[in-house]
């Protein structure tokens, strides 16, 4: 760290940034609400665009842990990644049986 830093004010901006966040988003949500934004076609494209996002994210995170592992070898970056693909594969998972025991 330098001499200039001040740990408080940095830990402040956390909360702060979450607080600023939760007013945006529940004004937007008033006004998304007001003008029904939040209708069946408005659910079903957001969720067929979540899915799309997902699929790409697949890839990419494949693609990352494939130049990892050729430019790195087995160091932190390849737990790092492989940590995120375990993440992102069980949350695929807890997902998938969410939907099903509702459907």
């Amino acid at each position: 760290m330098y001499e200039g830093f001040d740990i408080w004010a940095f830990l402040a901006g956390l909360p702060l940034g979450l607080v600023i966040w939760g007013i945006v988003h529940y004004l937007m949500w008033k006004k998304g609400k007001k003008e029904r934004l939040f209708d069946e076609r408005y659910t079903n494209l957001h969720r067929h665009a979540r899915s799309i996002s997902w699929k790409v994210m697949t890839v990419a995170i494949l693609l990352a842990w494939i130049i990892v592992m050729i430019v790195e070898g087995a160091k932190l970056a390849f737990f790092i990644l492989t940590g995120l693909w375990v993440i992102h594969m069980l949350s695929w998972m807890v997902g998938a049986a969410i939907v099903n025991k509702h459907h």
